[in-house]
C-alpha cells in the first residue's frame, strides 16, 4: 500500500496520500473490483492496467516515511474520500475515460477523485 501511495501520491500532501489508499482500499471492498490490496494494484481491466506505477515500474520503488504513515491512516480507517473508486491526476493522465463516465467527487492536490 505504502508504495502505490509514494508511486502515486509521492509529491501530495499527507491528505492527499492517505486519500489514494482510500481508493484501494474502497476498490478491495468493492465487487468490481479484487479483493487483495496486491489484486487491486496490479489489476488489468480490459486492456489497460489500473495504475501508471505499475506500467512505468515506480510501484517497486521504497516508499517515503509519510507514504508509510498515510498507508496506515487508511488501514486504520482514513476516509479523506469516502466512498470514491477512481482518481487521476488530469495534468498527468493519458487516458480520461475516468472523467468522462464518473462522478467527480473532489480535488485534492493534482488528483481528481470519483465515484
Amino acid at each position: 500500500m505504502a508504495r502505490i501511495i509514494q508511486a502515486e501520491a509521492g509529491g501530495e500532501s499527507d491528505i492527499g496520500k492517505v486519500a489514494v489508499g482510500n481508493v484501494v482500499l474502497n476498490r478491495v471492498n468493492s465487487s468490481k473490483f479484487p479483493n487483495t490490496i496486491y489484486s487491486v494494484i496490479f489489476d488489468v481491466q480490459g486492456r489497460f492496467t489500473q495504475f501508471s506505477p505499475v506500467l512505468d515500474g515506480s510501484i517497486y520503488n521504497n516508499p517515503a516515511p509519510e507514504s508509510i504513515i498515510a498507508a496506515k491512516a487508511a488501514l486504520n480507517g482514513a476516509r479523506p474520500v469516502g466512498t470514491a473508486l477512481y482518481f487521476l491526476n488530469p495534468r498527468k493522465a493519458t487516458v480520461f475515460w475516468i472523467p468522462n463516465n464518473r462522478e467527480f467527487m473532489k480535488t485534492i492536490g493534482g488528483h481528481d477523485f470519483y465515484y
